[in-house]
């Protein structure tokens, strides 16, 4: 028994120094990683996180993209119809931080035309991750900071405005309910908006109009 108890520790003292060896092996591995492939990782990481004024961020969410592509990105994206449509649908990414709207005649063809990203807070669940503006607008800027990294928005709203009755008084504005401060691409074909509130930045949104009135906007066909 003696001689088993023996050989039984001089095995865990082999042992001991194996690990150690081991390990010490896997931090010069990871020393060993070359400084350009730590640093492009973390570059990558970091562009899925940058957005582009009135696109979105290529090749992650952006419009245009294919509703397919965006899901296999999204798995856990939540898809829903809007407004009993069969032509659009809503999409949520809460985890993420990114909601959108994709139109299209058929589900195989729709393709996103609305992507908004959190950028500050939370809203409807979703929650800040870090998204920033090429510029610079991102988590703790102000409204002042949007003004002087855009100028003057196209047209300042409010985040539900609707235009009032014929002949019935404008409501009463509330200074501290949200703003969209909206800003047009040079064609004005999109539109892009950051919500305001006080004096915070939260969210962006883009939008790409012609295909929001194609099938946002249903209108009477005209009479033959």
């Amino acid at each position: 028994m003696r001689a088993a108890s023996t050989t039984s520790a001089t095995c865990r003292r082999a042992a001991a120094p194996s690990r150690a060896r081991t390990g010490v092996r896997v931090l010069l591995l990871a020393a060993l990683l070359p400084a350009g492939a730590r640093a492009s990782a973390r570059s990558d990481a970091d562009a899925a996180r940058v957005i582009e004024m009135h696109v979105g961020i290529p090749g992650v969410a952006y419009i245009g993209q294919p509703l397919k592509d965006f899901v296999e990105r999204f798995p856990q994206a939540k898809v829903t119809p809007f407004a009993r449509q069969e032509d659009i649908v809503q999409v949520a990414v809460p985890d993420a931080g990114i909601s959108c709207l994709a139109v299209g005649p058929t589900p195989g063809e729709m393709k996103v035309a609305s992507v908004g990203f959190v950028l500050d807070e939370t809203y409807m669940g979703a929650q800040a991750v870090g998204y920033r503006t090429r510029e610079g607008i991102g988590q703790g800027s102000t409204v002042n900071d949007l003004l002087g990294t855009y100028g003057a928005p196209t047209e300042i709203t409010g985040e539900r405005a609707t235009k009032p009755a014929l002949g019935s008084p404008r409501p009463k504005e509330d200074p501290n309910d949200p703003k969209k401060y909206q800003y047009a691409s040079p064609d004005r074909s999109v539109k892009t908006y950051f919500v305001v509130q006080g004096s915070r930045v939260l969210r962006v949104v883009v939008n790409d109009l012609a295909p929001l009135d194609r099938h946002m906007v249903k209108r009477p066909q005209a009479a033959h």
